[in-house]
């Protein structure tokens, strides 16, 4: 093999590494035609950088904007209306919580998730992000789960393990791996 053809395979295994993909799930009946409005929630954070939820949900509104198909409510309107409802914890809403929500804030769609890892891991001199999310849209007028996705990006590409430099920063890790959960509900 020549090294031309080396370094074009070695590239294609790097980029097709950047994000692990994990288990989705797709309601069959459920009509996503009629989902113009959404909210996203808090995220639950579940690592240690108190700021990693509110990143991975900017992160999150980003990408549904991006897509060009939906309106999605401010984050401080949906904080209120969570506040109003008396909701302390996402973690634990109802389904008349996701009702009350769904109502008050006029829409089809509330996403939840969690954010399981956050963290960057040191390997071979390098310091690589690796991040973990579990999302999930809830019909807001059922409290049915109607697209659920985990996803995992960053880590420890080919380059990083031979040479111990290359990856993503923390931002571009999040985003490859939100859009990547992402792309499973806009297939």
């Amino acid at each position: 093999m020549n090294h031309h053809r080396a370094w074009v395979l070695l590239a294609l295994v790097v980029a097709l590494a950047g994000c692990a993909a994990g288990p989705y799930f797709i309601h069959q009946s459920y009509d996503f035609s009629i989902v113009k409005k959404v909210a996203v929630l808090p995220i639950e954070n579940l690592t240690a950088d108190q700021l990693a939820g509110e990143r991975v949900r900017k992160a999150v509104i980003a990408e549904l904007l991006a897509t060009g198909l939906l309106d999605v409510i401010e984050p401080g309107q949906v904080n209120r209306a969570l506040n109003q409802a008396n909701i302390q914890s996402v973690t634990n809403v109802s389904a008349e919580d996701v009702k009350k929500l769904g109502a008050g804030l006029g829409v089809q769609l509330l996403f939840l998730g969690s954010l399981d890892v956050y963290d960057r891991i040191n390997v071979g001199g390098g310091s690589f992000p690796e991040v973990t999310i579990s999302l999930r849209a809830v019909d807001a007028q059922t409290g049915t789960i109607v697209w659920s996705a985990t996803r995992s990006g960053g880590g420890v590409g080919i380059v990083g393990r031979l040479f111990g430099f290359g990856g993503d920063s923390m931002s571009e890790a999040t985003q490859k791996t939100v859009r990547s959960a992402l792309a499973t509900l806009f297939r």
